[in-house]
Formats: structure tokens, C-alpha cells, sequence
């Protein structure tokens, strides 16, 4: 009995680019930014609301879904989502070096665009014992 080692060689290579095609290499909330701390965070989701994370770098770049954008292209991404009876959020997720310029461009395209709830992601500060 043979086996056709063509057959099993394609089928691993298959494989290999399915999985490597699946997967995330970077999660959304795992870019390289630098959170600024806060004293109170919030840390829970509705799974139901759709969200949009831009991240905004330490020199001032936009970044969505770890590719970078302009903000034409942002504003395009919030007109796409943006629409009556959906349930949309976007967060924020400036570096705390970033200029705050670049967050306040986000900021007042959002509002612009009509985007009713609006998150500015934090490192929740550690609570100091008694």
C-alpha cells in the first residue's frame, strides 16, 4: 500500500494557509499604545453594538484594525456604520504621547458624523491599600 505524498504535502500546506489566513495577528486592543492611566475605567461590552477602535499613535497617526488610516478613510468607516436604530460605538485609543490634536480630529469627526456614543480607552489605575 502507497500513499501519494503529493496529496498529503498539499493538504498540510492547505491547512498551514488556512490557519495562517484565520488568524489575527494583532488583536484590536493589543496595538502598540501606550494607554494613559485612569482612576476609574470601565471594562465591560455590550457584545450587540458594533464597535469601531481607532487608534491614535504617539506621532499623531490613525490606526484601524492594525492598518494605517487617513481621515477621509475614518470618516468613510463612520459613514458606514452610522445609521438610525443601529447600535454603534467608537473608542478611542490615543497614546498617551500622542498630540491631543489627533484625538480631538477623531473627537469632532465623530461628531460630526453623527456618532452618539463615543469611548476614550485608559489603563485603569491600580487601588492603593489602606
Amino acid at each position: 500500500m502507497s500513499f501519494g505524498m503529493t496529496a498529503l504535502i498539499d493538504m498540510a500546506f492547505l491547512l498551514i494557509t488556512f490557519f495562517i489566513m484565520s488568524l489575527r495577528l494583532g488583536q484590536e486592543g493589543e496595538q502598540l499604545v501606550e494607554l494613559p492611566r485612569a482612576d476609574q475605567a470601565v471594562a465591560e461590552r455590550d457584545a450587540r453594538v458594533e464597535l469601531l477602535v481607532v487608534n491614535v499613535t504617539a506621532n499623531g497617526g490613525y490606526l484601524v484594525a492594525g492598518s494605517q488610516r487617513s481621515l477621509s478613510e475614518i470618516q468613510r468607516l463612520l459613514d458606514a456604520r452610522v445609521s438610525p436604530g443601529k447600535r454603534f460605538e467608537l473608542i478611542v485609543r490615543g497614546d498617551r504621547r500622542a498630540p491631543f490634536t489627533s484625538v480631538r480630529k477623531i473627537l469632532r469627526l465623530a461628531a460630526e458624523r453623527g456618532v452618539r456614543s463615543v469611548s476614550l480607552a485608559a489603563l485603569q489605575l491600580p487601588e492603593e491599600e489602606p
